[in-house]
């Protein structure tokens, strides 16, 4: 029997963790975290003032030989598109969230200005979803809005899909929504 792969992405912010984490429980699966791989395997390349740079090429070898195990497997993280081949993905979910809801989680977490604009901006623009594409390929893309839903919710939404019992979905659009509210220059600088 063949096992699956399944990808969990998104901004920060969004319930990537906490949804693998309930869908890991449902389906008896194991969670690679992308993180702690290239934290626990040597694979930061440097630190800044804006976080961690991971060398990108030992972080997806380590990912690669991680995917070769006979198991089902919820690789979750940002950095996915960046270090994962779609050869033995089954399924990216790219979770999205309001930038207005995302501005409290945020706050809550006490990012800096800079941090969450950018964060918010990148949430706006689908950065995720676009590179998830980019990467994966139309087929094996879906995206889940978790705005105002509880993590069960977004983790019953994403098993649905996995399992082919709802279709595959993208076309959440933040900056129409943004724009329309004249809000623009709120989470954007120019």
């Amino acid at each position: 029997m063949k096992h699956f792969r399944l990808v969990i992405t998104g901004n920060p912010g969004v319930g990537k963790h906490t949804s693998a984490k309930i869908i890991a429980e449902k389906l008896d699966a194991e969670i690679i975290d992308i993180n702690k791989v290239a934290i626990g395997n040597n694979a930061i390349a440097k630190k800044t003032s804006k976080g961690l740079d991971v060398d990108t090429k030992k972080l997806s070898r380590l990912l690669a030989k991680a995917l070769a195990a006979k198991k089902d497997l919820i690789i979750v993280g940002h950095l996915a598109p960046y270090v994962l081949k779609p050869a033995g993905v089954d399924m990216v979910a790219v979770l999205r969230r309001s930038p207005y809801e995302l501005e409290k989680t945020f706050e809550k977490r006490k990012y800096t200005a800079e941090k969450s604009r950018e964060n918010m901006a990148s949430e706006i623009l689908g950065v995720s979803l676009y590179d998830s594409l980019k990467t994966f390929g139309k087929r094996k893309v879906a995206e889940f809005d978790t705005t105002g839903k509880t993590p069960e919710q977004t983790a019953g939404e994403i098993i649905s899909t996995l399992q082919k019992k709802s279709p595959k979905k993208t076309g959440i659009d933040w900056l129409a929504m943004v724009s329309e509210k004249g809000d623009m220059q709120k989470f954007f600088e120019y």
